[in-house]
């Protein structure tokens, strides 16, 4: 008896149902309405009950009515499951991320939250990575994204960029430090202290910054040690080694023996997210639409 019931009618039923009215059904759903109709009468038909009572108040369902449209809502619930699982058949399905630990660890989280609530059949597999190591994971397709921070090694490796937020740097100091006290350090307050630098090899352009706002601050930065980790670098500080500017997202890091202090003019440098140009994977779009610029 169900054999030539069409998916069509029954969008056709749930949009007038909805409506109550026929002539806001048609012109919602893009139909004449004598087309609607008639693809109503041919679903009653199929079904030998009536669905619709029709007057002149406009529409109402009857009790086969009311029971038939639960169901009917759940078919085409189920139907476009199915279609989207059919549209990504044979596509890969998992997406491989890379990211700058220090930078990215409570953003990317949420993102990756809102992907897995939009796509739970995808994999995601998150892999904590320096930009540099991500832009040669990209480029040879062992990432498909990559937060890789600041926007020099994307661009050295050729790759397709998106801004996706900003951060400021910080003082770090030695506890002990005369600035500590501060509420607010100015730059050039710190131009007789060692600097412990940030390794280009880990945060690609975060050196660069701290050094133009040394300079635009009056004085060229003493580096005794450039370090490739957050926590070596906040260990070095803690042991009065030095002092540093870091990304203000570093602070979350435990951090005994090392007070951060806000600059008064505060160096900002924009983070990215990179791809391959040449991925074609649907899942890179698709994680992409989750990523919200902060």
């Amino acid at each position: 008896m169900l054999r030539r019931m069409e998916l069509r009618q029954l969008r056709y039923f749930v949009g007038v149902a909805r409506e109550r009215n026929f002539t806001r059904a048609a012109a919602k759903l893009r139909v004449a309405q004598p087309a609607l109709s008639r693809q109503i009468r041919q679903l009653e038909d199929e079904l030998g009950v009536l669905l619709l009572a029709r007057g002149t108040r406009g529409v109402e369902l009857t009790e086969a009515g009311e029971t038939f449209l639960g169901e009917a809502q759940s078919l085409l619930e189920q139907s476009e499951r199915a279609m989207r699982a059919a549209r990504w058949s044979g596509r890969a399905g998992q997406l491989n991320i890379g990211y700058v630990w220090g930078l990215f660890h409570t953003r990317v989280p949420r993102w990756v939250a809102d992907f897995r609530r939009r796509h739970p059949e995808v994999a995601v597999n998150l892999f904590d990575l320096t930009a540099t190591e991500q832009a040669e994971a990209l480029a040879r397709k062992r990432l498909d994204l990559g937060f890789i921070g600041f926007a020099f090694e994307a661009d050295a490796a050729r790759l397709t960029k998106r801004r996706v937020g900003a951060c400021s740097f910080m003082a770090a100091l030695p506890a002990g430090h005369p600035a500590a006290r501060r509420r607010k350090v100015d730059l050039a307050d710190l131009a007789r202290d060692f600097f412990i630098g940030i390794s280009e090899q880990t945060y690609p352009g975060a050196a660069r910054v701290v050094k133009e706002a040394c300079r635009a601050a009056g004085f060229r930065p003493r580096i005794l040690q450039n370090v490739e980790r957050g926590y070596t670098i906040l260990a070095l500080v803690a042991g009065q080694c030095g002092v540093t500017l870091l990304p203000e997202s570093l602070e979350a890091l435990p951090h005994p023996g090392v007070v951060f202090r806000p600059l008064a003019e505060p160096p900002r440098g924009d983070l990215f997210v990179a791809w391959n140009p040449s991925n074609a994977s649907p899942w890179v779009r698709a994680f992409l639409d989750c990523v919200k610029e902060e």
